[in-house]
């Protein structure tokens, strides 16, 4: 099946499945885009304080920005080449005026402008996706679901691509994945309780280690920077 129509169903069985939920709310209104040059982080910030509290990694999809609300999502577009990945808002900066945005290590390997330093980019906030009681129940008492939230199984070798405790983020990331790069399934699996529950982004189905192996190379230089084979054993 083409991927623009995968995409128009994924998100019709979404919202009817009430994964989905549009929010109207009342926050801060800001421009729904924005143009202009995106940087990234040098290796010396990680592990660092960002605005927010939180310690700084390389390898999350996150992002520093002068105005947006903290844990924000936000679409960044290359628009060079079209790649795109989803981040969120957890710094201030940049602190040199003609860019927009400061991007995370993994972000910027997603949107092909690693080599480049600068990219021309377009900022789409993105509102969505909202945690409500259908969410969390479903991702909190399943431990294997597709970016659906239909219970699944891992099969064969597997490779998990990132982690966070952030399932909003998550289904952004494992809904591009799916519908961005050549993966035929993509699976989130869940693992302790109540605040410290984090998920794991994963695929699937490899025969052996050696093709899981190569896989996770190939992940790695698409900006999944802690791609590794593991067994759920």
């Amino acid at each position: 099946m083409h991927k623009n129509l995968c995409h128009t169903i994924l998100f019709i069985a979404l919202q009817i499945s009430a994964l989905l939920l549009v929010t109207g709310g009342t926050e801060k209104k800001i421009p729904k885009t924005n143009k202009g040059r995106a940087s990234y982080y040098g290796d010396s910030f990680n592990g660092k304080r960002t605005a927010n509290g939180e310690r700084f990694d390389n390898s999350d999809f996150t992002a520093a920005h002068r105005t947006l609300p903290f844990n924000s999502y936000i679409r960044v577009t290359n628009l060079k080449n079209r790649l795109s990945t989803t981040v969120r808002i957890n710094d201030r900066g940049p602190y040199i005026r003609s860019r927009i945005i400061d991007l995370s290590e993994s972000a910027a390997r997603r949107i092909g402008s690693y080599q480049h330093g600068i990219a021309l980019v377009e900022l789409e906030q993105l509102q969505l996706l909202k945690l409500n009681p259908i969410i969390d129940s479903i991702f909190r008492c399943e431990d294997v679901l597709d970016c659906l939230g239909n219970r699944e199984h891992l099969r064969g070798e597997s490779i998990r691509l990132w982690k966070t405790k952030d399932i909003i983020h998550m289904l952004y990331i494992a809904n591009e994945l799916y519908l961005e790069d050549d993966v035929d399934q993509v699976l989130i699996t869940g693992s302790g309780f109540g605040p410290e529950r984090t998920y794991s982004l994963v695929v699937t189905g490899f025969s052996n280690q050696q093709d899981a192996i190569r896989a996770a190379d190939r992940f790695e230089r698409k900006g999944f920077m802690k791609a590794t084979p593991v067994s759920f054993r």
